[in-house]
């Protein structure tokens, strides 16, 4: 019986990712991995600088990134996370956030980044 790796390994060289946004860029560089070649298709136009996106409807909405969501971002994209922070806050959520729950304001506990 083939893994999943293994079929990687053989029988493939061309994979194609549907969608440019962060989760098909991380799914394209994890492929980089296994495939010689990868595809992005993404309908949108690549702009160069901060804009919301036609195809995606919550674009506009505030976005975060988590602690370990950016160490693993990072360790795929070494130096990206600079780039990232150079256009956005970086800010310790809990020492600045408020959560709105069951009507009334919580405050976050401590160690929580975004």
């Amino acid at each position: 019986m083939n893994t999943f790796h293994d079929t990687l390994q053989t029988n493939h060289t061309h994979a194609i990712v549907i969608g440019g946004g962060i989760a098909g860029l991380l799914a394209t560089r994890v492929l980089s991995d296994f495939f010689t070649r990868v595809t992005v298709i993404e309908r949108d136009p690549q702009i160069d600088m901060p804009a919301p996106c036609r195809g995606t409807p919550q674009s506009h909405q505030f976005h975060l990134l988590l602690t370990k969501g950016r160490e693993i971002i990072d360790g795929y994209f070494p130096g990206i996370v600079e780039a990232m922070v150079a256009g956005a806050i970086l800010q310790d959520m809990a020492e600045t956030g408020v959560w709105h729950y069951f009507g009334s304001y919580k405050k976050a506990r401590g160690g929580f980044h975004a």
